[in-house]
């Protein structure tokens, strides 16, 4: 039987302190809770665990994957979460590897193209550019409103490596809609680019946020064919837990209280207290912002819990009963409340179903499903004469206890004021997630942000 270092350390302990009183020893349930069970959650778990450390993993909901979320219930099993595998996601194919899960290729969509709504005019999106409605500047007119963001950004990024967006000027940490106007935006053209922006809005979205990601983009090399996990990309964590010793993996532990003392820390959640020496707390800060927490907690992370965005988006999964009359492809983007519609393919790349995208501002938190499945009929049936079956909806918005959002971005000024300091650990806390990774974003940041909190907690517990 192998036997690590840290087992030879406790044996040698237990030893030298037989019948010694143990009365004022807390009990403790693990030595590290980690809270979450998406990437960063499990990362953490499984590099802890293969230490020797005694691990448990509360998650809140019933389900493994965070927001890694395939929905199997569904033909084609469609993404609500996270899809594309960049090339330059080094630990993600390294967790893939040890796992067992394949990355293959994407599979090619046979619906190619996509067709626009604009003013009540239905039309592909290669007649975008002369169409009347088009009030973009001249010199952005071809772009689609969706892509003019970072069209217009693409020409002089501030950013020259991946770490340069953590001390951005106070010209670059501007928002989006100054930039544009700077760039000749007026109110027309400006509401056209915050149709279908993959934030809340131009007003509250950092240029940061934009320069960012074009850097990543760049740095990742030549274009190369998209990528996807085999089966679905919620098999990945499901995998990951897997491969975690039996019950260290806990769904349904809604945490409703986390309490720093000495040497211990204390999780309170709707079904049990757990007590450990460390916690690793992967939870979005949204859904932090909703637990009593009593620890040290600097004043820039408090700050930034109850502060720092996250994107909202709603999804309206639906079947294909009737094809559009028009003969127009079935992906959309639209100046109406739908927003965009994408497809949702077979095996062979034949769409079988409709996924509708409602980002930011246009997301409607009391819209209950049949509202939003009525919207998406009456939209997609009067304006295309499709016909189409509900199947669900998803939301990642701020109703969401486990989420609070899909993604986080950040709003002007915070990058300064936030991003060296709102991850810092406590004397017993260690903080990971995509929010807090410092090179990449997304499922790589995420994995990203669990070394670093690895690193934080094995410190602790040696101490």
């Amino acid at each position: 039987m192998f036997i690590n270092r840290r087992q030879v350390l406790l044996g040698t302990a237990a030893t030298s302190l037989a019948g010694c009183a143990t009365a004022n020893v807390p009990r403790r349930d693990a030595d590290v809770l980690v809270l979450g069970a998406g990437l960063s959650g499990l990362r953490a778990a499984r590099k802890l665990q293969a230490d020797g450390y005694k691990v448990l993993v509360l998650e809140g909901s019933n389900r493994i994957g965070g927001r890694l979320h395939t929905l199997d219930d569904l033909p084609g099993r469609p993404e609500a979460g996270g899809i594309e595998i960049g090339q330059s996601y080094k630990r993600l194919r390294e967790e893939a590897a040890e796992t067992g899960i394949k990355i293959v290729p994407a599979t090619r969509s046979k619906a190619t193209g996509r067709t626009m709504i604009l003013d009540g005019k239905v039309f592909d999106s290669d007649d975008w550019a002369k169409q009347p409605g088009n009030a973009l500047p001249e010199a952005f007119r071809a772009a689609h409103p969706d892509r003019v963001l970072f069209r217009a950004a693409m020409g002089d990024n501030p950013f020259p490596t991946s770490e340069s967006w953590r001390t951005p000027s106070a010209e670059t940490d501007i928002s989006a809609a100054d930039f544009l106007r700077r760039a000749g935006f007026d109110v027309d053209a400006l509401s056209l680019a915050d149709r279908a922006l993959n934030a809340n809005s131009l007003e509250t979205y950092s240029m940061v946020n934009v320069w960012r990601t074009l850097t990543l983009f760049l740095s990742a090399g030549p274009p190369a064919p998209s990528e996807r996990i085999e089966g679905g990309s919620q098999r990945l964590p499901e995998a990951m837990a897997a491969s975690l010793e039996p019950n260290t993996v806990r769904l349904g532990q809604r945490i409703r209280s986390i309490t720093e003392t000495g040497t211990t820390v204390r999780v309170v959640t709707d079904q049990a207290t757990f007590v450990a020496s460390a916690i690793v707390c992967t939870l979005p800060f949204p859904a932090l912002n909703r637990i009593a927490t009593d620890a040290a907690l600097c004043a820039t992370t408090r700050t930034a819990i109850r502060g720092l965005p996250y994107t909202q988006v709603q999804q309206i999964h639906l079947e294909i009963e009737k094809l559009p009359t028009d003969g127009l492809p079935l992906s959309m983007w639209t100046d109406t409340p739908i927003e965009r519609v994408f497809t949702t393919d077979d095996a062979e790349g034949q769409p079988i179903g409709l996924k509708v995208w409602i980002n930011g501002d246009g997301t409607r938190p009391d819209a209950s499903d049949a509202e939003w499945f009525a919207l998406a009929k009456s939209v997609l049936e009067g304006q295309r004469g499709m016909k189409v079956r509900p199947q669900k909806v998803v939301r990642w918005d701020q109703r969401q206890p486990f989420s609070g959002g899909a993604y986080m971005h950040w709003a002007p000024g915070q990058v300064s004021a936030w991003a060296e300091t709102m991850g810092a650990s406590t004397p017993r806390i260690a903080f990971a997630g995509e929010h807090l990774s410092y090179h990449h974003t997304g499922m790589e940041g995420a994995l990203e942000s669990a070394d670093a909190a690895i690193e934080r907690v094995r410190t602790m517990l040696a101490g």
